[in-house]
């Protein structure tokens, strides 16, 4: 198999900006607004007495207790989330930039020393012909619309950045097998497929290829994304819109 070029990488500046995390503290206050809303609900029904009011009584509980109930995992993950690039340096996007990034996947890698971490790179395909046939601000939106499917598909302790041009990198946020990153990858290659794309442009259509790689302790955010961009590159002479791997 023909060697595949590395993914480009912007310069990265000797002092790389700080990586917020904003995503915790919206999660807990999320779950505080859940709490504080069926609070009342529970001191009003320790009141009652008669049987078929306290039935109502239960049954009115039940929006309060789902929304504390979606929120609680939230908060959990976002807890446990050591390095979500919430930076936003890319400017088109809002996503982390290469600076931020790599401040990101050092983090993860000095929360988990011994352990691989997976990177999905994702490149939309035939961008160019975006651009060329429509407009440079349509391929614009569309490079913003991904980084919102991105988001919408993604975890609170994930990292998402914009590297450069029409290329995309997801660090998933702790150990992850191979087969769970593969199927991550599908879903986000599906996600941007299925996208309301009508709504950016009439008669768009856009999809993504998608390669993943194990980042090995020690290693560093370069090489494993070289390999990344390696099976990226495999995508695109198989006929694009797909995923695949390289050890």
């Amino acid at each position: 198999m023909a060697a595949s070029a590395p993914l480009p990488s912007a310069s990265v500046p000797a002092a790389p900006p700080v990586v917020e995390r904003r995503v915790a503290a919206g999660a807990l206050d999320e779950a505080l607004a859940a709490g504080a809303a069926l609070a009342p609900a529970l001191a009003a029904l320790q009141a009652l007495t008669d049987p078929a009011a306290q039935r109502a009584a239960l049954r009115a509980l039940a929006p309060a207790l789902q929304a504390l109930s979606l929120a609680l995992p939230r908060l959990e993950a976002s807890a446990d989330a050591p390095a979500r690039a919430e930076g936003g340096g890319d400017a088109l996007t809002g996503l982390a930039d290469r600076a931020e990034l790599d401040a990101a996947g050092a983090e993860l890698g000095r929360r988990y020393p011994d352990t691989p971490l997976m990177v999905l790179a994702a490149d939309v395909d035939h961008l160019r012909h975006v651009n060329d046939a429509w407009s440079q601000a349509t391929g614009d939106a569309v490079l913003r619309a991904v980084a919102v499917v991105l988001r919408e598909q993604s975890r609170p302790q994930d990292v998402l950045a914009r590297a450069d041009g029409n290329l995309f990198v997801v660090a998933l946020g702790g150990p992850v097998s191979t087969t769970r990153a593969l199927l991550v990858a599908e879903r986000l290659r599906a996600a941007i497929e299925a996208h309301a794309w009508d709504g950016v442009q009439a008669g768009l259509r856009v999809t993504a290829s998608i390669g993943v790689a194990a980042r090995a302790p020690g290693e560093s955010l370069d090489d494993v994304l070289a390999r990344a961009g390696a099976a990226l590159q495999e995508c695109k002479r198989g006929g694009r819109n797909q995923v695949r791997a390289r050890s």
